[in-house]
């Protein structure tokens, strides 16, 4: 690739992730020291259980999951929508930041996805 001007992609472990940062080892150092010990568990399982599955690209990482929850928090969210649900990890993250009276509308295009 180098010989062709190609740059290879970071290769972070998390799954889906997408990030501006050029170093695995920096990346896993935030995962395991600020979001990780942070995940509510019923996330890190589902989590896990996404990691395995063949489409596992198109999830929500780990720190996106929470920085959603931060700003849904921050700006007192009640009624969200999520287009695209997929395992749910994001919309788990979302359900997990809104209030007891908040309301989530979610829609896939795949039944299976939300049943």
């Amino acid at each position: 690739m180098a010989a062709t001007g190609e740059t290879q992609p970071a290769k972070h472990q998390e799954v889906g992730h997408k990030s501006l940062l050029q170093s695995d080892a920096l990346y896993q150092y935030i995962l395991e020291t600020s979001v990780y010990p942070r995940e509510p568990q019923p996330m890190k399982e589902l989590r896990e259980v996404t990691a395995k599955h063949p489409w596992n690209l198109m999830t929500t990482s780990a720190d996106e999951g929470q920085f959603l929850n931060l700003l849904l928090k921050l700006i007192n969210a009640k009624n969200t929508m999520e287009i695209g649900v997929y395992t749910g990890y994001s919309l788990l993250s979302t359900a997990l930041a809104l209030p007891e009276d908040g309301k989530i509308l979610a829609l896939d295009i795949n039944r299976e996805n939300y049943e």
